[in-house]
């Protein structure tokens, strides 16, 4: 439009494509204001549902408008014809006659400039109505008229007759995409006047970027939604919200009866489908359905994710679900899960069907006694959901196969790592005659015990299994094996070690997948609790080997990549423990291993929050905290994390709020005991910040206990570290020297690993204020790329250089660890390093000089700059991610932020201004 205003003659043809509630009908607004602004002439129209069959009615009202001054006489003559030709027999020359004249009226209204002409909704639009849209196009292109030819259009109903339309030459057609997750997240803001929280913004994610669906959402919730400290959040979880509004169906009814049938049944399957199941659930081929789902696919309503077809609005795929009567759903489920069974499809998709459908029938029991092998592995909670339905209602369950369902549901609860699954295995094997079946529900009871944490039960479980005949060497080797594990854990790791030996020597005989890496497991994890750190990893590498070669061996697999990942951690060793990482987290998800993708997204967690990512490690507590298990330790590892981050980031809120989501028994477990340190970092600098220091050394104290299981407390040394500094700054000499004599004999037991021989550093030179020991610690801290710990030790740096006079060295340290917390976002450590400088008389100098520049590549951050170098190097955002141990998210506000401050629009541009600043070749 400016183009044209500007130098008064060139023409151009625009179509805009776009779903209803898109802001398809806005951006026509804006562009007719924007034509006025200019001075820019311009006529609007809209085609109608009902009009569709008068024949240039759209055209019409968009050439001679309502309102258009001197529009009477051409109006008035169109219409004329009009009536004649709907009189006549034969109406072709009227209605030939009547186009002429519409073309006429444009081509005299842009004798005196260039026109913009535009026409809504041309999905409506008559054939004829189409013509002369042709016809002008035409002379847009031939660059007879200065015309500005703009049509808007829905994709449903679907025209064949418009995608010529839009493919001829000269049109820009312009589609508009869904609202990204940060656009929902500002029309939420302004929405509701406050920014949305976590959970308000994964629930926004049901209307699909859609702004009219997303508005509509928010009306539905508006009683769900509480405003809390400047932040937009539901009052409970998605879950628990409203159902979308009837008004989330709208344009649905714009689909052929068949693609909407097509439609209603595909929302009984769930957010994801595929043609196939679909197929066997309407009794039709797939090659039969193809045309009723290319409506919605064309339309947006369902799109292909290569796995599958989804309903790109969740609001509606629920919408068209709740419009079904709950009796006919209940119904239509149940015979979806018998076409499902016929057709063997994933017992996993019968299961979700089933358990949909209400209660568990004779048939259901039977196919469930059936398919619970299959189904276990894939399916665990839809499996222990569908067998307590069956147990409990007792329908054709007879006393045989009551036996089968109640191992098959503790096999669930033990997949599951709930609680009951105890009971259940201790009653079946009670039970049990047959020798080799009490064999392998002893393993399974010896292995719940293990999840729980109950050792000594555990070990004598195994013993008196071991005690009895029974003709399996596999699982007698087993058995073995978790004797051994049982000995390490309750502090007898010499004598585990001397059963281990011949445990991997007769499984290396029997060349047994599951028993191998079993038997090394059983090792590895011996030499761990002997402190033999490398020699471990050596039998956690060679049971990985084992497990790989037979997927009967996948969950010992994950188990030890697990161990693998934590034991490269503990040696700073970033590269072994991504690579561990991916590897456990890829076959957990083929495997469907809920259990051990909780263990995976918690080390992960841990992995990004050491590296200093803290958003990548919310991330994955968040992820760990929505699978459905029950361990013990997994609230203390998703509350601690989170209290953390949220603490060193200055939310004391937020912290206090996760800590007292915390039951009264959160550490009832050595497991939860040993992932425990981060709660009580977190508890010590709530209460430091909150003035209340003593309180802070007393959250420490449990850091001193010895014994086996103190020496297992993951980051022990580092809080004794803590320790120390807080209660010499309440004047406990007598703690914190127990503190570094605590570290001192930690460090000697774990003298292969680099973390507590820094924490011992930083002990030492706190202890003595000595700048030496606490610079030797930065250097540590550096090679381990552990930000957080490094910038603490530059903070007690500072303190000690200072202590001695070294103001200037005091400044330098100070500056950097500044540095380094803002870059982490840890507003508290900057206001507690600031403070405990400030009273020695050291200040980091006038906000001015402090203040960063705002753009340029003296703008970016360190991060941000290592990012910028790869964008430069032409890296994807997946393989920046890798190569800096980032989340995929994180990177992507990376590339944000660095594109924003160096004021480009394109990866390009960036390697193009590195290369100008010298930054790059």
């Amino acid at each position: 439009m400016r183009r044209a205003s500007a130098d008064g003659g060139r023409g151009g043809r625009l179509i805009v494509e776009g779903e209803a509630g898109s802001g398809r009908t806005r951006l026509v607004r804006e562009a007719l204001a924007e034509a006025d602004a200019l001075g820019l002439p311009s006529r609007y129209g809209a085609a109608e549902a009902l009009g569709a069959g008068l024949p240039l009615r759209a055209a019409l009202d968009c050439v001679y408008p309502d309102g258009l001054p001197r529009a009477g006489p051409g109006r008035a003559a169109v219409i004329s014809l009009l009536r004649e030709a709907e009189a006549a027999d034969r109406p072709g020359g009227a209605l030939l006659a009547a186009m002429d004249l519409l073309v006429a009226g444009v081509e005299e209204a842009c004798a005196g400039g260039p026109l913009l002409l535009v026409l809504d909704d041309l999905q409506w639009a008559d054939p004829a109505t189409l013509l002369v849209w042709r016809r002008l196009g035409r002379s847009v292109v031939s660059g007879r008229l200065p015309l500005l030819l703009a049509a808007a259009l829905r994709p449903l109903p679907r025209r064949p007759e418009l995608e010529p339309l839009c493919a001829e030459p000269g049109v820009t057609v312009l589609r508009l995409a869904p609202m990204t997750a940060a656009e929902s997240a500002e029309q939420l803001r302004e929405l509701l006047g406050a920014p949305p929280g976590p959970r308000l913004r994964e629930a926004a994610g049901r209307a699909g970027g859609n702004p009219r669906l997303l508005r509509d959402l928010v009306g539905q919730w508006s009683g769900a939604v509480r405003i809390t400290a400047g932040t937009a959040e539901t009052v409970s979880g998605a879950a628990d919200l409203p159902p979308p509004p009837a008004s989330a169906l709208r344009g649905v009814d714009q689909l052929s009866r068949a693609a909407l049938a097509c439609l209603r049944h595909a929302a009984l399957l769930g957010p994801l489908f595929t043609p196939r199941e679909l197929a066997v659930v309407r009794g039709r081929a797939v090659r039969e359905l193809l045309a009723e789902l290319e409506e919605p696919v064309r339309g947006g309503l369902l799109e292909d994710t290569g796995e599958g077809l989804r309903f790109r609005h969740p609001a509606l795929r629920e919408a068209l679900y709740l419009d079904t009567p709950a009796g006919v759903r209940a119904a239509l489920h149940q015979d979806a899960a018998r076409a499902f069974a016929r057709a063997r499809l994933d017992p996993a998709r019968t299961a979700e069907q089933l358990l949909a459908g209400g209660a568990v029938d004779d048939w259901a029991v039977r196919w469930l006694a059936r398919a619970a092998p299959r189904l276990l592995p894939v399916a665990p909670q839809a499996a222990a959901e569908l067998l307590e339905r069956a147990l409990a209602g007792g329908a054709g369950v007879d006393p045989g196969r009551r036996d089968a369902l109640e191992e098959a549901l503790a096999d669930a609860a033990l997949l599951l790592r709930r609680r009951e699954a105890v009971a259940l295995l201790d009653a079946l094997w009670g039970r049990a005659a047959d020798p080799v079946r009490r064999a392998a529900l002893a393993f399974k009871l010896v292995s719940a015990l293990m999840i729980r944490g109950d050792m000594e039960r555990c070990l004598a479980v195994t013993e008196t299994a071991l005690a009895e005949s029974f003709a399996s060497p596999v699982l007698r080797l087993r058995l073995e094996a978790c004797r051994v594990l049982a000995l390490a854990d309750l502090g007898r790791a010499r004598e585990a070690y001397a059963l281990a030996e011949p445990v991997v020597a007769e499984a290396t005989r029997l060349g047994d997948p599951l028993c191998g890496a079993e038997a090394r497991h059983a090792m590895a994890f011996t030499l761990f609790h002997l402190n033999r750190g490398r020699e471990s990893l050596h039998h956690v590498a060679e049971g990985i080997a084992y497990a790989r070669r037979g997927t009967e061996a996948d969950d010992m697999r994950l188990l030890l990549l697990a161990n693998q990942a934590e034991g490269h951690l503990r040696f700073d060793e970033p590269d072994r423990v991504a690579a561990a990482l991916a590897e456990a987290r890829e076959l957990a998800v083929r495997t469907r291993s809920t259990g051990r993708l909780v263990v995976t997204e918690a080390l992960s967690a841990e992995f990004h929050y050491r590296l200093g990512d803290w958003d990548a490690a919310l991330e994955g507590v968040s992820r760990a905290d929505g699978l459905r298990v029950s361990d013990g330790w997994l609230p203390v590892v998703v509350r601690g994390t989170r209290a953390l981050v949220l603490g060193h980031r200055d939310d004391r809120e937020a912290a206090a709020a996760e800590l007292a989501e915390l039951a009264p028994d959160a550490f009832a477990s050595a497991a939860a005991r040993r992932y425990g340190a981060h709660v009580q970092l977190a508890r010590a600098l709530l209460a430091e910040r909150d003035g209340r220091p003593r309180d802070a050394v007393e959250e420490l104290l449990p850091a001193l206990a010895q014994g086996a299981e103190a020496a297992t407390v993951y980051d022990r040394p580092w809080a004794l570290s803590e320790l120390v500094r807080l209660a010499l700054e309440c004047g406990e000499s007598a703690t914190a020297r127990a503190a570094v004599t605590a570290c001192a004999r930690a460090a000697a037991d774990l003298r292969e690993y680099p973390g507590p021989e820094l924490a011992l550093l930083r002990c030492r030179g706190l202890f003595a204020q000595d700048p030496e020991l606490l610079a030797r610690a930065v250097l540590r801290a550096e090679r381990a790329g552990r930000p957080l710990p490094l910038g603490q030790t530059l903070e007690d740096l500072a303190v000690a250089r200072a202590w001695r006079g070294d103001l200037s060295g005091a400044r330098e340290a100070l500056a950097r660890a500044v540095a380094g917390y803002e870059e982490l976002g840890a507003r508290w450590d900057v206001a507690r390093a600031d403070a405990r400088l400030r009273s020695l008389g050291v200040r980091r100098g006038s906000r001015s000089a402090r203040r960063r520049v705002a753009n340029g590549w003296e703008a970016l951050t360190p991060a941000e700059t290592k990012v910028a170098l790869l964008v430069a190097q032409g890296r994807s955002n997946p393989e920046i991610a890798n190569a800096l141990f980032l989340s995929p998210r994180t990177v992507q506000t990376h590339v944000s932020h660095i594109l924003a401050k160096l004021q480009v629009r394109s990866r390009a541009a960036v390697a193009a201004q590195a290369a100008q600043a010298g930054m790059w070749p």
